[in-house]
């Protein structure tokens, strides 16, 4: 499966990455969380995500400023709870997250295309990930503001 057809078929994985606000799907399950490895497992994938999106020259600069170590908490809260873990997420809506930060459809999929690798990366199975990203998709619009 190329990248372009994951990522159509995941829509937006990234989007939740970026603050997610969403309630826990009602499927989510034990059995959910331990496919990403537990929380240990999230985070090091979360730990590998952000490290590519820190060399991803087409999209780095949107996080310039951002505090990372926070950053990197908020996203393994998001993960662990959408996937049925015993985890809270705490932050910023999707809209308050991103605004002012002309976020675009191209550093989008970048941002994508670099979860995607991660969870690759860490054997999340594509089930699991087809899953947490279908949780994720309707969140782009809420993220991307230029078009």
């Amino acid at each position: 499966m190329s990248g372009f057809q994951k990522w159509a078929l995941s829509a937006t994985v990234l989007t939740g990455f970026l603050m997610l606000s969403v309630a826990q799907p009602a499927q989510a399950s034990d059995e959910m969380y331990q496919q990403f490895g537990g929380k240990t497992g999230i985070t090091t994938m979360i730990d590998k995500f952000v490290g590519y999106v820190a060399a991803d020259p087409r999209i780095n600069g949107y996080f310039a400023h951002a505090n990372i170590p926070h950053l990197k908490y908020e996203l393994v809260q998001q993960v662990c709870y959408a996937t049925g873990g015993p985890c809270t997420y705490t932050g910023k809506d999707m809209t308050a997250a991103h605004e002012g930060m002309g976020i675009t459809d191209a550093a989008f999929n970048a941002l994508d295309e670099d979860l995607d690798k991660a969870m690759d990366d860490q054997n999340v199975p594509i089930g699991a990930q087809n899953y947490l990203t279908a949780i994720l998709a309707p969140m782009e619009q809420q993220v991307v503001t230029k078009h």
